[in-house]
């Protein structure tokens, strides 16, 4: 059967990306054949095709961790899925394509209501920061919570689970339009990056510190929220938005008693036999419970690809992006 994707040969620019045509290998017993309706866009497709990814994946490469489509066909061993389902996957890479084939351990049912657009962008920005939330920093009503560039597609839905759970959020960003997003999905507290800077940003700021810091950023800025941390508060490690990986000062830690966790999910880690997906079904709970909205991811004809890449390379883009094949665009109309 022949798959239509876009892969590079070659790490480096995203320009080495292009549209091409493959064969798809034959199912093993526990494989499932994914038509792929939507593709959602995260940071770490940018950093594997550049090269920079922590878990560097072979040549040819293919981006995309994240799908939702419709079940064409099931391996002999197959017993929770029929053809006809509609799914959600994580894709652990691959997802740019019209069709892919996952391990039925990375494939969840998606609830009916829900849009495939909003399936296929759940999965890696909400299943993270639910895990990271709820699961490792066991947030709880009340809590005081900073966002650092909340108004990706990872920061928004951190607001959006931790005012499901009563926080107070503060959302940090670096334009007036991005705290608008901020506030749209629920933000209390809205801070407007300074100089790139975050003492700055926070030094006229009424709260002076926060029982979790959500650090999507990296560089500078991980140091520096150690300057704001609770007594044994919490600073989540999410990403380097910026491009700098910091050193951390561990006296920091020290004298604010406080806890670093780091936040790798995903079946893309290298070695994670014991993943599962109960990750989205607490985002799907929270969907069907009407305590979060998912956000409405901005949409690209999967022809369009280098389009929302550069926009999230050049750190322009809010909310989430996402990829759309020929079969979405069919259903829709």
């Amino acid at each position: 059967m022949k798959v239509n994707l876009i892969k590079q040969n070659n790490f480096g620019s995203l320009r080495n990306l292009e549209l091409s045509t493959s064969t798809l290998s034959s199912l093993k017993e526990n494989d499932i054949l994914v038509e792929v309706y939507c593709c959602g866009i995260s940071f770490a497709d940018v950093l594997a095709v550049e090269g920079k990814y922590q878990d560097t994946p072979p040549l040819p490469f293919t981006p995309g961790l994240e799908i939702s489509g419709v079940i064409l066909d099931i391996g002999s061993k197959v017993k929770n899925f029929r053809i006809g389902d509609e799914v959600i996957a994580l894709s652990k890479w691959g997802g740019f394509a019209d069709k892919v084939i996952i391990n039925e351990n990375f494939v969840v049912s998606k609830l009916k209501k829900m849009p495939f657009d909003l399936a296929a962008c759940m999965t890696i920005n909400y299943g993270t920061s639910y895990y990271a939330l709820i699961e490792r920093a066991k947030i709880k009503p009340k809590d005081k919570i900073l966002i650092l560039g909340a108004s990706g597609g990872i920061g928004l839905s951190a607001i959006e689970i931790c005012k499901a759970i009563g926080c107070e959020v503060t959302a940090m960003a670096s334009s007036e339009d991005k705290l608008l997003a901020c506030k749209e999905y629920g933000a209390d507290n809205l801070v407007l990056t300074k100089k790139d800077n975050l003492r700055d940003s926070l030094k006229d700021f009424k709260e002076i510190t926060f029982d979790i810091i959500y650090d999507t950023v990296g560089g500078t800025y991980t140091n520096d929220s150690l300057r704001f941390i609770a007594w044994e508060g919490k600073l989540l490690i999410m990403g380097f938005a910026s491009g700098d990986i910091s050193s951390i000062q561990t006296n920091k830690v020290l004298l604010k008693g406080c806890d670093i966790i780091g936040i790798f999910w995903g079946p893309f880690a290298r070695g994670n036999k014991n993943f599962n997906l109960n990750c989205l079904k607490g985002v799907s709970d929270l969907y069907n419970k009407k305590l979060i909205k998912l956000s409405k991811p901005s949409m690209f004809h999967i022809s369009e690809f280098l389009i929302p890449l550069e926009k999230i390379k050049e750190r322009k883009s809010i909310g989430k992006l996402c990829l759309y094949t020929d079969s979405y665009k069919g259903r829709q109309e």
